[in-house]
């Protein structure tokens, strides 16, 4: 399942790469769809989607913020009892950072300078469109840019908590994320916040990772289960307190 997984995640991220740079004007036909010469992106003028997009990252920053703090007090204090399963922190903490944060936050956004539809010349801006694949040269946008999409990428990390859902409702979970992932995609291109490239990367590249770090924690071979896991992050905690006390 993991494999077949993989391979169409990845065979469906080399695809739309390779369209979307072959065919950069589809970012903009796409784009073209939410704006009006004489309106702009007429749908970022309606307050209720406005206030769907300041709140649609809480779900995800709420769970990274318990997980984080879940490992936090099992290390500080080795006897508590887990607040989550300590496989499942380690995943939603490991599987946030490496997709979300380093990637989307760290990596991207800071460092490609491409601007947003709504500041490109052809939707009334000033600055100039580049495909996905150019970075910028830096007379453009220089901070939080345009690719990829924060927003789509926190969203598809919501996967990872539909994995570890009980079996009977995970299927209705990817749907559920599936549906908002969508969503709130659609409405970051409709507000011109991005265009469909910063989405669709942001989104498949997400789940490559998440999906990778579900299987190298919860199915490879030799992986630990909770109790030993928290019983290694107690150490962690115990090693820590051991190193103070002697410095002390």
């Amino acid at each position: 399942m993991y494999r077949k997984a993989l391979f169409v995640v990845v065979l469906a991220l080399s695809v739309a790469s390779l369209v979307l740079a072959v065919f950069p004007q589809l970012d903009l036909a796409v784009s073209r769809l939410f704006w009006t010469a004489d309106g702009g992106f007429w749908m970022s003028r309606y307050p209720v989607l406005n206030g769907l997009r300041q709140v649609s990252m809480i779900p995800t920053i709420g769970l990274g913020v318990v997980s984080l703090i879940a490992l936090v007090v099992k290390i500080a204090w080795p006897g508590s009892k887990p607040i989550l399963p300590a496989r499942m922190a380690v995943f939603f903490v490991a599987s946030m950072l490496a997709s979300t944060i380093v990637l989307v936050n760290v990596v991207l956004k800071e460092h490609w300078a491409r601007a947003r539809p709504v500041h490109v010349t052809e939707f009334g801006g000033r600055w100039t469109f580049q495909p996905w694949w150019q970075p910028g040269d830096g007379t453009g946008c220089r901070t939080n840019c345009s690719f990829i999409s924060g927003e789509a990428s926190g969203a598809a990390w919501l996967v990872a908590p539909a994995l570890v859902a009980p079996p009977a409702v995970r299927p209705a979970a990817l749907v559920a994320v599936g549906v908002y992932t969508v969503a709130i995609s659609a409405l970051r291109m409709a507000y011109g916040g991005h265009f469909l490239s910063d989405v669709l990367i942001a989104i498949l590249a997400t789940l490559l990772i998440v999906i990778g770090f579900h299987y190298w924690i919860y199915q490879r071979w030799g992986w630990p289960d909770d109790d030993v896991v928290a019983d290694r992050l107690g150490a962690i905690g115990r090693s820590i307190r051991g190193l103070f006390s002697r410095k002390s």
